[in-house]
């Protein structure tokens, strides 16, 4: 009896024991949570660049003195900086506001970068301004499209990560972007911004938009536009001939409706030059208007496709990123999903609706590519294998997807709005306030569009099947493999050619039907025919089912090696 007094006893003494216990670790938990939600830190944003950069041909050294101007926008008081550079680079000295300042390098963990922390000789609090001041060189052993030192031309790409700064663009937020002033030693040097008078053996350059330090040095010759096209300009190699002047011209007679067209669509124009740069090696890089093209364009008798997607895309950008700034996360929508979804729709005024089908058809193979694989596109950066397949492709018909449920007008009046409220602000425009903007403007239905395109993987799979009798009536059963509803259009083709569309909805992971009251005979039907879904599989969205193209090209590699 004593023996089970005590053992009752010992048991409520070690239930009051570990109710304590399990009291004081929620309170730590909660009090080192809650001190970690309300910890205010830092966050620097650069204001602006200003690099002079000299090459030394024999040394094959870039030596560098970089004064990057900056804010501290967060919430906190700043008493570190952290810097990105090229590993490569080897760093002098650091001056903050003309005083001395320590600083260590550490090597990155990603992008052969390190990361240079200098420690602030005061500390600069909340919305107050910084100026770093370092120098340095960096070696270059061989030359690559980001970076090269050579007689015949030298050029330094935001990729070569030449200057240093606090963000790249594998972070979430993307790589910085400000205004900048560059002066080069040498002659024949282009980057984006004026070309504006400097020293006796430099070249200066001042921009006035949002950009990215860069520069390309060569030797060209220059075919300027005119009309429309004016303030346009290509540099072709010395030495072009006649035909290649000429389909210049005409490139630039497209590169002047493209601007024409987005100045109705989203504002006026930037006043910035648009510069198309024939370059040996890192063609397909643009910034602020100055867009690298391969010299082989210009030996074509006509525009190819992918170089028209380039220069419309880039032509863009001077809305989306030059002249207002796109900030915060999943930035890579508005820096590479909507461009391609607003190029797209240029080329389709200018060249047909057959030809955009075509540059979508593009979009869902290169993303079909990696459909099983993705990752939520707001939280993907170029870091992620997946990126530059998905965010450009799935962003495209994201995007295009939401205009087309919203309207056209309502979504391009929303964005235009945006940017222009955010144009020559240092908050510009970012994704959240986009999504929020057009989520007031089109209710429940755009807000789950919103985030079922951006914040989950896809998962939506449309099929059809074969059309039935059924009375005076044809009938399909539909289904839907996703997680969420689904509506859309089924297209029917008659024996007599006759096309025919119903509107249906297809509940999540679940079937439905579609009904046609018709006694002609169906010969085929498709699901979504305008493809404004991104699915894991469209060869199944047609009965009787069809080969798509993706398929046919992975028989023909079976079949001939």
């Amino acid at each position: 009896m004593v023996y089970k007094i005590k053992r009752k006893t010992i048991r409520a003494d070690m239930k009051r024991i570990l109710a304590a216990s399990l009291t004081t670790l929620a309170i730590f938990v909660f009090s080192t949570t809650a001190s970690a939600q309300e910890e205010a830190r830092a966050a620097w944003q650069i204001t602006d660049f200003n690099i002079a950069a000299n090459v030394q041909q024999p040394e094959r050294v870039l030596n560098v003195q970089a004064t990057l101007n900056a804010s501290n926008v967060g919430r906190g008081i700043g008493s570190s900086f952290t810097l990105r550079i090229n590993g490569k680079a080897s760093i002098k000295a650091v001056t903050v506001g003309g005083a001395t300042a320590t600083f260590r390098t550490v090597a990155e963990s990603y992008g052969n970068l390190q990361r240079v922390t200098v420690t602030l000789p005061s500390t600069i609090p909340p919305n107050s301004p910084a100026v770093l001041n370092i120098s340095y060189t960096l070696p270059v052993e061989s030359n690559t499209g980001l970076g090269a030192i050579s007689p015949i031309g030298s050029q330094f790409l935001p990729l070569s990560f030449w200057y240093p700064a606090p963000n790249t663009p594998f972070t979430v937020r993307g790589a910085d972007t400000a205004p900048f002033r560059l002066v080069v030693n040498g002659a024949n040097v282009i980057s984006s911004g004026l070309e504006k008078s400097g020293a006796a053996g430099a070249t200066v350059y001042e921009q006035s938009l949002n950009a990215q330090p860069f520069f390309v040095q060569g030797d060209w010759d220059k075919v300027e536009g005119t009309g429309e096209s004016k303030n346009i300009t290509a540099f072709l190699p010395r030495g072009a001939t006649t035909e290649e002047k000429k389909q210049a011209e005409a490139i630039l007679v497209f590169a002047g409706n493209a601007q024409a067209y987005y100045a109705g669509q989203l504002g006026p124009a930037p006043d910035a030059p648009i510069r198309l740069v024939s370059v040996r090696r890192g063609s397909g890089f643009n910034d602020a208007g100055t867009i690298l093209i391969d010299p082989a364009i210009f030996r074509r008798t006509k525009l190819d496709s992918a170089t028209a997607l380039l220069i419309s895309e880039a032509i863009s950008r001077l809305w989306l990123g030059a002249q207002t700034p796109v900030r915060g996360e999943g930035g890579g929508l508005l820096r590479d999903g909507l461009p391609r979804f607003l190029a797209t729709l240029f080329i389709e005024k200018q060249f047909g609706r057959e030809v955009a089908q075509e540059e979508r058809l593009r979009e869902r193979l290169a993303y079909s590519t990696v459909a099983k694989r993705d990752a939520p596109l707001a939280r993907v950066t170029p870091l992620d294998p997946v990126y530059f397949s998905s965010v450009p492709n799935k962003g495209a018909m994201a995007w295009r997807l939401i205009d087309q449920t919203l309207g056209h007008d309502a979504f391009i009046t929303t964005l235009r709005g945006l940017l222009q409220t955010g144009k020559g602000t240092v908050n510009g425009i970012s994704l959240a306030a986009l999504r929020t903007a057009l989520g007031e403007r089109g209710g429940e239905r755009i807000k789950n569009l919103l985030d079922q395109q951006f914040d989950q993987v896809t998962d939506i799979d449309l099929m059809t099947g074969v059309p039935q009798q059924r009375g005076g009536d044809w009938v399909a059963a539909l289904r839907n493999l996703g997680s969420y509803d689904v509506i859309t259009t089924v297209r029917a083709t008659t024996a007599s050619g006759e096309q025919l569309s119903v509107d249906v909805t297809v509940p999540a992971r679940n079937f439905s039907e579609a009904v046609f009251k018709t006694p002609s005979k169906i010969v085929r039907l498709e699901i979504d025919p305008e493809k404004l879904y991104p699915q894991l599989d469209y060869s199944n969205d047609s009965a009787p089912r069809t080969r798509d193209v993706q398929e046919g090209l992975g028989e023909a590699t079976r079949q001939f090696g």
